[in-house]
Parts: C-alpha cells; sequence; structure tokens
C-alpha cells in the first residue's frame, strides 16, 4: 500500500518536482528515463527539460521533427546544437562530432557550431556545409575567430556580399580575400558579358550572311562564320541558339544552290570545251591537209568527220548548245562533206576532163585542191594552183576569227576583227578583206544577240550596285561583294566599249556610291599602315643609328645577336604597311640587317677558329703511360680556356660544343677507366689483406708453440708484402693492431720455450701412488709463485712456504718465477702423484708467454 509512495520523482504527479528531478538525473545512466520523459510527459516544460538532458542524436531528431510543442522542438534544436558543437559535457567524441557536422544539412545547426564550437576543425566543416550568403557573411564579418571568419569568406561567392565584406571586413586577409574574389567574379562577369555579345553579334552576323548576295566569298566566309559559333556555342542561350541554326540552315541551302549552279556551269563549261574542240579538230584538219589526202586518204577523212561529230554530239547532250553554235557547227561539217564529196567525185571522173573542170571551179580557194583538180586547172590555164604560202599570209588570224565567231565569243572576236581591219588599212590584204565581209553576218548576228542577252544582265548588275549603296554589311564584305559584280561585267563585255559605255556610266556612278561606307574604313587602315610605317621607320632609325655608333673590336656580341633576332619581330609586328610606301624603308631595314649579318659572320668565324684550335689540343692530348696526371691538367687548361673564348650564337656553339666535349671527355673517361682498374685492383689488395689477417687472427687465438710462431712469421711476412701501398684507415688500422700482437708474441718465443722446457720436466717427473710433503710444499710453491689458488686444505702450508722461502728468494738479484720452478724441480727428489702434478701444470699454464 506504500508503493506509490516509494515511485521515482521523475513519475512524480507533480510537474514541478518532476522538473526538479530531471535537474538531477544523470544523461548516461538515466538515459531511458529521460527518453521516457521527453517522448511522452504531458507537459511541455517537463518535455522540454528532458530534452535537454538527452544525448541520443537521433531520439532528438525525431522530438525536433514529431513533437507539437514549438519549446520542446526548440530545446531539442538547441540540445543538438550544443551537442554537436561539444560545448555541454555529454557531447559525443571530436571524431563523432566532425562526422555528423559534415553529414547534416541544418543551416542553424551549422551556424551555431560555426560560432560556437570550442573545435576549429568542427567549425571549418560546418562552414563548408553551409550556403546561406546571409549566414555566411554575417560569420565572415562577425565569427568567433580569424580561421572561421576566413573560412565564411571564401566561401561567399556574390559580388554586393563580397563588396560588402571588403568594406566591412574585421581581417586584412579577410579584406585581400574578399576583394580577390570580387575582382576574379568581375572578371568573368565581364567576360560573360562579352562573350553574351560576341554570340549576339555572331547571330547578328549569321543572319546578315544569309540575307547577303551568294558569291565566291559566301562559303568561305560560312566556314569562317561556322567555326566562331563552335567556340562560342556553349555560352549562347536557346534563343539566340535559334536564330543561328536558321540562319546556318539557310546559309546551307544558299550555298547548296551555288555550288549546283557552279556544278552545272562546269559541266556545261567541260561540254562547251568538247565541242570547241571537235570544231578545232575539223579546222586543224581541213588546214592541214593536202592534195594528195584528199585524193588517197577519203576513207581516214571520212572517219574522222564522223567522230568529230559524234564528240560534238555527245558534248551536246551534256549540255544544249546555243543555236548560233549549233549553226556554226553544222556549216563547218556541211563544208566538210561538201569537199569530201567533191573529191570522191573527182576520184570517179579520172576521165571526164570537163567534169574535172567543173569540180575544179567548186573547190574552196582557201584549201589544197586533189592533183587531179590542179593538173585540170594547169592544162585549162583558167586559174593558178594555189599557194597557201604566198596568197594568204593572214590565214592563221582568219582561222582564229572564224574559230571564235563560231564559239559565239564575241569579246575575243571583236579583238581579232580589230586586228584584221588594222592589217587592212596597211594595205595589200585584198583576200582577208573579201573574208572579212563574208564573216560581217556572222559578226552583227553576234552582236544583235549579245546586246539581247547581255544588257539585260548588265542592267541587273546596275540594279544589284544600286542595292548596295543601303547594304548593311561591314566594309570589308561590302568591299567584296562591290568586286564581285565588277567581276561578272567584266565577263559580259564584248570589246565594243562604244555600246557598253551608257551602262556603264550608270555602273560606276552606283559603284562610287556604294563604296562611299567602304572609304572610312579603308582610310583607317590606311592610317593604320601609315603608323606602321612611321614606328617602322622608327626602329629603323634606332637600328642604323646603333650600327653607327659601334665600336665593333669591343663590341657586345651576344647583344648584338639579340638585336638581330629581335628586329625582325619587331618589324613585322608593325604591320601592315602600303608595300609602294614601305619599299624604300624595308630596302634600308635589308641592309643594316646584312650588316649586322657580315659583323656577325666575321666575328663568328674568328670565334670558330678559337674553339677549333681548342678542340685540336683537346684530341692531340696524349694518354699513353699510366700516370695520366698531366694529360689531365692539360685538358683543364684547355677548358679554361674554352670558357674565356668569344662568344658565338647557340646555333654554332652548339656542335662545337658537342664535339669539344667529346674530346675532353676522352681524357676523362681514361682516368675514370684507370680509376676504376685501381679501384678493382685496390679491392683485390684488401681482400688478400683481409684473408691474410683472418689467418693472423686464428694463429694469434690459437696455442703458442714453434708451428705456431712459424705460422705466425709466415703470415706477417706475406702481410708486409700485401699491405705496401696506401690502405683505408680502419683496415690500415686494424693490421698495425694485428702486426703488433704478433710481434709481441713472437719476441716472446724464448720465454715460451723455456716455460715449455720446464712443463717437460714435470710431465718427466715419474708417478707415485701416494702425495708427500715434498710434492705438497713444490705444488703449493708452484701455485704461489704462479699466484693461483691453492686448495683449502694446503692454505696453512702454502702460507708457511710463502713466509720461510718466497721472502729470501725474492730479494736475490734477477729473480724470476721460473727460475724458482725450475730450481724446485732441480731440488726435488722422487716422483709425484698424479693430483700434485695437475697442480704443477695447472700454474704452469697460467705463466705460459704468448698465450696471455
Amino acid at each position: 500500500m506504500f508503493g506509490r509512495f516509494l515511485k521515482p520523482r521523475w513519475q512524480h504527479t507533480n510537474p514541478d518536482i518532476r522538473l526538479k528531478a530531471i535537474e538531477r538525473m544523470s544523461a548516461v545512466a538515466e538515459g531511458d528515463a529521460l527518453a521516457q520523459l521527453a517522448r511522452g510527459d504531458a507537459s511541455d516544460l517537463v518535455r522540454a527539460a528532458a530534452t535537454t538532458r538527452i544525448t541520443d542524436l537521433n531520439l532528438l531528431d525525431d522530438i525536433l521533427n514529431q513533437d507539437s510543442a514549438p519549446s520542446v522542438r526548440e530545446s531539442a534544436s538547441m540540445r543538438i546544437m550544443a551537442l554537436l558543437a561539444g560545448t555541454c559535457e555529454e557531447a559525443p567524441p571530436h571524431d563523432t562530432r566532425l562526422r555528423l557536422v559534415r553529414l547534416t544539412n541544418n543551416p542553424d545547426v551549422l551556424a551555431h557550431v560555426a560560432r560556437h564550437s570550442p573545435d576549429e576543425r568542427c567549425q571549418q566543416a560546418a562552414i563548408e556545409r553551409l550556403d546561406n550568403p546571409a549566414l555566411l557573411m554575417t560569420l565572415a564579418v562577425d565569427g568567433p575567430s580569424e580561421p572561421v571568419r576566413v573560412s565564411a569568406a571564401q566561401r561567399i561567392n556574390t559580388l554586393p556580399d563580397l563588396k560588402r565584406l571588403a568594406r566591412e571586413g574585421r581581417d586584412k586577409r579577410v579584406v585581400r580575400i574578399a576583394r580577390d574574389a570580387a575582382k576574379a567574379l568581375q572578371e568573368q562577369q565581364q567576360q560573360q558579358n562579352a562573350e553574351s555579345a560576341r554570340v549576339i553579334q555572331l547571330a547578328d552576323r549569321f543572319e546578315q550572311h544569309a540575307r547577303r548576295r551568294v558569291d565566291a566569298l559566301y562559303g568561305p566566309r560560312l566556314e569562317q562564320l561556322e567555326q566562331q559559333w563552335q567556340e562560342s556555342a556553349s555560352v549562347a542561350t536557346p534563343e539566340l541558339a535559334s536564330r543561328v541554326n536558321q540562319a546556318l540552315n539557310r546559309c546551307r541551302s544558299q550555298l547548296a544552290e551555288l555550288q549546283e549552279e557552279h556544278r552545272r556551269k562546269a559541266l556545261a563549261e567541260t561540254a562547251e570545251m568538247e565541242r570547241n574542240a571537235a570544231c578545232r579538230t575539223l579546222y586543224q584538219l581541213l588546214g592541214e591537209a593536202s592534195g594528195e589526202t584528199w585524193e588517197h586518204q577519203l576513207g581516214e577523212l571520212r572517219s574522222a568527220l564522223a567522230t568529230q561529230q559524234r564528240r560534238w554530239q555527245g558534248a551536246s547532250q551534256q549540255s544544249e548548245p546555243a543555236t548560233h553554235e549549233r549553226d556554226a557547227f553544222d556549216n563547218l561539217t556541211a563544208a566538210f562533206q561538201a569537199m569530201l564529196d567533191l573529191a570522191a567525185e573527182a576520184n570517179d571522173n579520172r576521165d571526164n576532163p570537163e567534169k574535172l573542170a567543173s569540180l575544179a571551179q567548186q573547190w574552196p580557194a582557201e584549201y589544197a585542191r586533189p592533183p587531179l583538180l590542179d593538173a585540170i586547172v594547169e592544162s585549162t590555164g583558167k586559174e593558178p594552183a594555189p599557194d597557201k604560202k604566198t596568197t594568204n599570209p593572214h590565214r592563221g588570224l582568219l582561222i582564229a576569227l572564224k574559230r571564235e565567231l563560231s564559239k559565239g565569243n564575241l569579246r575575243h572576236a571583236n579583238r581579232l576583227w580589230h586586228k584584221a581591219e588594222a592589217v587592212i588599212a596597211e594595205g595589200d590584204a585584198p583576200q582577208l578583206a573579201r573574208e572579212l565581209e563574208k564573216l560581217t553576218p556572222r559578226r552583227a548576228e553576234l552582236q544583235d544577240w549579245h546586246r539581247f542577252a547581255a544588257e539585260p544582265k548588265k542592267v541587273e548588275l546596275c540594279e544589284k550596285m544600286e542595292l548596295l549603296a543601303d547594304s548593311t554589311m561591314d566594309a570589308p564584305q561590302l568591299a567584296s561583294a562591290i568586286q564581285a559584280l565588277h567581276e561578272e561585267w567584266r565577263s559580259l563585255m564584248s570589246s565594243d566599249q562604244d555600246e557598253d559605255q551608257a551602262l556603264w556610266d550608270r555602273f560606276k556612278a552606283a559603284t562610287d556610291v556604294a563604296y562611299e561606307p567602304c572609304k572610312a574604313h579603308f582610310a583607317e587602315q590606311d592610317a593604320q599602315r601609315k603608323a606602321n610605317l612611321a614606328k617602322r621607320i622608327e626602329l629603323l632609325e634606332q637600328l642604323e643609328g646603333f650600327i653607327n655608333l659601334q665600336d665593333w673590336s669591343k663590341a657586345d656580341w651576344e647583344g648584338i645577336w639579340q638585336i638581330r633576332q629581335q628586329a625582325p619581330r619587331d618589324w613585322q609586328r608593325h604591320h601592315p604597311v602600303r608595300f609602294t610606301d614601305a619599299r624604300d624603308a624595308q630596302k634600308r631595314f635589308s641592309a643594316a640587317l646584312s650588316t649586322l649579318d657580315e659583323q656577325l659572320e666575321a666575328h663568328s668565324k674568328e670565334a670558330e677558329n678559337e674553339r677549333n684550335a681548342l678542340i685540336a689540343n683537346a684530341e692531340k692530348i696524349s694518354l699513353d703511360g699510366d700516370d695520366l696526371r698531366n694529360a689531365i691538367q692539360q685538358a683543364l687548361d684547355i677548358q679554361k680556356q674554352w670558357r674565356n673564348t668569344a662568344w658565338l650564337p647557340p646555333a654554332r656553339h652548339r656542335p662545337l660544343q658537342k664535339k669539344f666535349r667529346k674530346a675532353i671527355d676522352r681524357v676523362f673517361k681514361a682516368r675514370d677507366k684507370q680509376k676504376e682498374a685501381e679501384k678493382t685492383a685496390q679491392s683485390q689488395r684488401q681482400a688478400v689483406i683481409g684473408e691474410h689477417l683472418d689467418a693472423l687472427e686464428q694463429a694469434l687465438v690459437a696455442e703458442f708453440s714453434d708451428a705456431n710462431a712459424a705460422t705466425l712469421k709466415h703470415t706477417l711476412s706475406e702481410l708486409d708484402a700485401a699491405s705496401d701501398g696506401r690502405l683505408p684507415a680502419g683496415l690500415n688500422k686494424k693490421v698495425q693492431q694485428l702486426r703488433r700482437r704478433a710481434q709481441e708474441r713472437l719476441a716472446r718465443l724464448d720465454d715460451w720455450q723455456d716455460w715449455h722446457r720446464l712443463q717437460e720436466q714435470v710431465l718427466a717427473l715419474p708417478a707415485e701412488d701416494a702425495s708427500n710433503d715434498a710434492m705438497l710444499v713444490m705444488a703449493v710453491a708452484f701455485e704461489a709463485l704462479a699466484g693461483v689458488p691453492s686448495p683449502e686444505a694446503e692454505r696453512q702450508r702454502r702460507l708457511a712456504w710463502q713466509l720461510e722461502t718466497l721472502p729470501s728468494a725474492m730479494k736475490k738479484q734477477g729473480f724470476a718465477v721460473m727460475d724458482e720452478m725450475r730450481k724446485l724441480l732441480k731440488e726435488h727428489v722422487g716422483g709425484i702423484s698424479e693430483t700434485e702434478r695437475k697442480r704443477l701444470l695447472d700454474a704452469l699454464a697460467v705463466l705460459e708467454p704468448g698465450n696471455a
């Protein structure tokens, strides 16, 4: 019944008591109870108080998102901030807080951590996650530490905030970061604006190009615009891209039409060339055919006529010829066929003089007759046989004139006609005058046709030129369009200026009006060319003044060479210039460069000769003999002289430097080879010395004996022979130490031999079964003299001997231990037991010379 009075205070029904209980609760030990209160307590104050003690971040996040009371959610938010910032005792470890800060997206939590966390890494991580410009601006201006303010400043990327931070920043570093970022951002915006303007201008150019007349420059200009568009398309807006694509499609369509027109025109020109070639071939056959040809080769002539007719017909199918062209070819083939028929009829009527005479009268006078017809003319005397070389000296001019008239080329035909009229005016050309009279109807026909065909085109060209007066094209494009119209006008000229003059005046006046906008552009170009020419002349005068003041005997050749290299680049940078105006300056500039080249060439030859002499000396260095020190010194002296040689242009110095280095390397490689050989020999000698030292060490640790002494002597002799020369310090020290030990051991050889004889005397004593006083006294005497301990039972006997005998013996001059032992053995009578013999030998072993 008293259970309700024993409940924990945090479960009390009074909220105030629960609040006080929460203040005394442990966040670690009573975490579950705090979680229960935070989740389900009826009082908002209790839930908020419990929330401020919770350390479970997941639970706090649930409360923040799900609790209905704003105060509880605020408490959860503040608790999360405190835990992540590390400002409370229950905060998670540093690494956990850092990881959680890098995962959260809550701007309030990040801002709190950035402001209040005592850990700089957490502050940096929070700032890196922030993207709120206002929060970043506040931290950059009022952050708790300079690193926080700097990190926040580096995250700001809006121009107004950067400008404000540059004015209000508390740290020099923050202000500098803001200024640099603002400057970079402004440059980026300017670049973007410039790119946008360039794209807009490019779109306008595309549309202008789509409206302009298609000419020879249309395709190249379109390719240039397309290349520029590929470079700028990435920054274009969809609207601009649509405009450009529409204009580009129109341009390509017009260009395709132009290309198709060119293809048809080329096809027509090819066909016309074929037809003209057929005509020329027939004219050539007529002109070259002799009388014998007409009499004996009629079949070949008929075949040639048929071939050229097929050739002409094939070309006509490819491109329809003009009516006058077809009429001219038909007349030519008809005349050719008529002459073939006359020649065939003459061959068939060889025996009918009257018929032959009639045929001779029908034969054209300008072509050679068959021999049958010539014979008839000569026999009747009515007309002498014509001599083509004497009677018609202008036959070539007539043939060319007929060919041009047959082709309908009035312009060239007019030139030949004027030439023929000039020949007739000089007199004595009646046959040429008759031929011109025959050709006059054909020329008149062509003139009528030309006036009919060319005059509308000329009128059209005048109208196009007049339209250019209102064109919006830029000056270079406008000039190109004007030039293209002039080229078309020249193609329509007929060499008769009187006929073309009226339209030409109109065309020329329209040209002057259309060209007016180009004058300013080309005037600006002329001004630029004049300015470039002035700069070139200034550069030329400086160069000439430099050359005139130069003392070539004390010249800085490297500086002169650099001037020679830089001057043409500076000259070319002032480009373009008007060629005619710059001709004299160019000649002077070339002469100045030639002067520099001559002086540099003369100096370079001297410097090359000096270097070649040193190379020859280096190549002559003798490498014979074992001592290369003299050769090395010569190489070093030559190297020193090489470094003091006169300057030489790099392109001429490098081959000589390579050759010189090869010659010098030959000497140093020989030295290195010799050193390597010496090093190998030294290594081998050290290996031999090491072997001798090992043998000497083994002999020194072995028991001393006559054989051991002989081994020591032999090993020392070989070691002395092998170590003759310079040795490394460590090895030399070891050699000296072992040599000294071996010599010291050998120096005691006589003492050892005496000791050994004494040992043999002990061993030679006869054996006894039992010990007596004499044996025991001699044993303690040996032990006392050797300084070794005696058995415990014999200590009294040893003490007595030391007091009675040893003092008197030590007073004797030349006292020696082994002499006393020898004396004791000599005075001893009888044998010795094995026990006492061992004691004697042990005492002697201590005194063995050379084995200490």
